[in-house]
């Protein structure tokens, strides 16, 4: 069964995917928009997605494109450790006047990088792994922070280790695929949804259905509707499976009182970080 990623080789949705499910294979796509593409035309059976980083919080292109999926829903979640280094042609700094790496990981990096580098100019690329391949590509005027399993796979050489912001960075990233998860016990549902106006205490009485079950609520977040300004879908993940009691009932109270619901899926709790 094949699995899209965010490639090439070396990324880290590539090493979550590796870790987590060996016996998935490995396809390379150049975006999050292409995964989800090629999940919605049958073309993958699988795909693997960053949700969010416990560091700089919501992938929030991955969160937008979420709500377009039609069969698509999540069937795991796993949590992956992320350390960031520094890698370039020679090894040495003293040349580099330019640092390569997707965005989110140039933010994670963001202090580190303005402490110790401050004249380098920050570039994004789609991908750590492509970072490093541009970076070995260009010479030693150009650095790229990846995964040690990039940088050495591109033939560059390690300037810094373990240079994220966070020492307890980490990703949690969602396996998206047809067919709704089985209860195990121990599941999340996410879901999100919005309302049709904006009136006092709209978020609040959705939020008091959980507490009123005693539901707990591992993640809510919110994103702008793309409309009018003040205008917003909330997104929320909860502990509980959508076909045990009494998340049925909650999601039926919850689609009379917003504008429209998406479920996103139930499935098994990441309990662990790899």
């Amino acid at each position: 069964m094949e699995c899209g990623y965010l490639g090439p080789e070396g990324s880290y949705s590539y090493l979550a995917l590796k870790e987590a499910f060996p016996e998935l294979e490995p396809v390379a796509c150049s975006s999050f928009m292409e995964i989800l593409e090629k999940l919605e035309n049958k073309s993958l059976a699988y795909g693997i997605l960053p949700v969010e980083n416990s560091t700089e919080g919501a992938v929030t292109s991955v969160m937008d494109s979420l709500l377009d999926l039609k069969e698509i829903v999540i069937q795991e979640e796993i949590t992956y450790r992320i350390r960031h280094h520094l890698f370039n042609t020679t090894g040495q700094m003293s040349e580099v006047e330019y640092v390569i790496s997707h965005p989110q990981a140039l933010e994670q990096c963001r202090g580190f990088l303005r402490k110790n580098y401050p004249h380098v100019k920050l570039i994004n690329s789609e991908s750590t792994s492509g970072a490093c391949h541009k970076a070995q590509q260009k010479g030693s005027k150009y650095a790229a922070v990846a995964s040690m399993w990039a940088g050495k796979h591109n033939g560059l050489k390690v300037a810094c280790q373990d240079i994220q912001d966070n020492r307890f960075n980490q990703t949690r990233f969602v396996l998206l695929g047809r067919g709704e998860k089985q209860p195990t016990g121990t599941d999340k549902t996410s879901i999100a949804f919005s309302f049709q106006h904006d009136q006092p205490g709209s978020l609040y009485k959705i939020l008091k259905i959980f507490a009123d079950y005693e539901i707990n609520l591992s993640r809510i977040e919110s994103r702008p509707a793309k409309q009018e300004l003040g205008q917003y879908i909330f997104f929320i993940d909860f502990y509980g499976h959508q076909e045990e009691e009494p998340i049925p009932g909650i999601l039926e109270v919850l689609r009379e009182k917003t504008r429209k619901l998406y479920i996103f899926g139930s499935f098994p709790r990441s309990e662990k970080p790899l």
